[in-house]
């Protein structure tokens, strides 16, 4: 792949930062709107925005933005909420927590250490979530995130790597953890559908699980590069999406997983859902893709900047980008 504006946000998504950064406060900075954002969500009718060296961002009509202050300056990478609880996720093992849908924040979790960060998180409900990273980096609380223990699933690995591990695991137990924890793929998005949880990852995994999480199993798919989001559009369809234009919709019939012409060979990162027929897919040099029953048409933000995730908002959609926020043409 060639090193590019898109790579660089990759790299600020695995590559670890200085130890120190969950003991400072977020930088209050003046043009914050303008500044590496990496993933958005609205909830009760407000929407919240994460990014770089901590920055959080609030906003009640998707154009004034205020930014709050934030215990950390650990580059954050993922948010999601409950009701007015809410938590965030990031580089050094961070996550953090508001009780006050968004307008204080607290330090639950933080461990640098462990040198790679969180990238995606959900919640079942106020007390259960998981949270997920690079490296097969896998957190479960049962108690808001007072506490998290790690948990290591070899259903992400390969058919190959699970035959191998299952044939040390009867020699060793010990050096079988240490083998699946060595080879486990980035884990790079999670989502919920029903009683159905979704993860997307490096290598190829996609992965199923009906219980929240405790047990997976591996979708059959005819791909091994990089998937970078997986989601239950509104339209019913079961959507992924990945390098180089990889997308990919679940034939729930056939039990098996098509591939799209997108149009293009940028890589998708984000899947929104605008209603029942159609969704629309954003991704890197400004990557806009429709999705409306059979037809899928491709445009391209002129400014060409990488589209990181987004939101249905006020009938527009409003995307975090390496730039900000972006707001793109109101849906037809």
């Amino acid at each position: 792949m060639k090193l590019s504006l898109a790579s660089a946000v990759i790299a600020v998504l695995l590559a670890p930062l200085p130890s120190i950064h969950a003991a400072q406060t977020s930088f209050q900075a003046p043009l914050v709107d303008q500044s590496l954002l990496l993933d958005i969500t609205q909830n009760s009718g407000q929407l919240v925005a994460v990014g770089e060296r901590g920055h959080i961002i609030r906003s009640m009509d998707g154009q004034n933005w205020q930014q709050v202050e934030v215990p950390s300056t650990s580059t954050l990478t993922g948010v999601y909420f409950i009701g007015q609880q809410g938590w965030a996720v990031g580089h050094d093992f961070v996550i953090l927590h508001t009780k006050n849908n968004g307008l204080n924040w607290e330090v639950q979790h933080f461990d640098p250490e462990q040198e790679r960060p969180l990238l995606d998180l959900v919640f079942f409900n106020e007390n259960h979530g998981i949270a997920i990273g690079a490296y097969g980096a896998f957190l479960r609380t049962q108690d808001g995130g007072k506490t998290w223990q790690s948990e290591l699933h070899a259903e992400f690995v390969s058919q190959y790597d699970q035959d191998y591990l299952n044939e040390i695991r009867l020699e060793d137990e010990a050096f079988y953890k240490e083998e699946l924890a060595a080879i486990l793929p980035h884990l790079n998005s999670i989502s919920v559908s029903g009683e159905n949880v979704y993860i997307a990852g490096e290598a190829g995994l996609l992965a199923k699980s009906t219980d929240k999480g405790q047990t997976w199993k591996r979708m059959d798919i005819d791909y091994q590069g990089s998937f970078f989001n997986i989601a239950q559009a509104k339209s019913g369809q079961l959507i992924a999406t990945g390098l180089r234009g990889n997308v990919f919709v679940f034939d729930q019939d056939a039990q098996q997983w098509n591939a799209i012409d997108a149009g293009s060979k940028a890589s998708m990162n984000a899947v929104v859902s605008v209603d029942a027929s159609r969704t629309v897919l954003l991704g890197n040099n400004g990557a806009v893709v429709t999705m409306q029953g059979d037809d899928v048409s491709y445009t391209q933000q002129s400014d060409g900047q990488t589209l990181v995730n987004g939101v249905f908002y006020n009938n527009q959609i409003i995307a975090v980008s390496v730039d900000g926020i972006k707001h793109l043409q109101q849906a037809r």
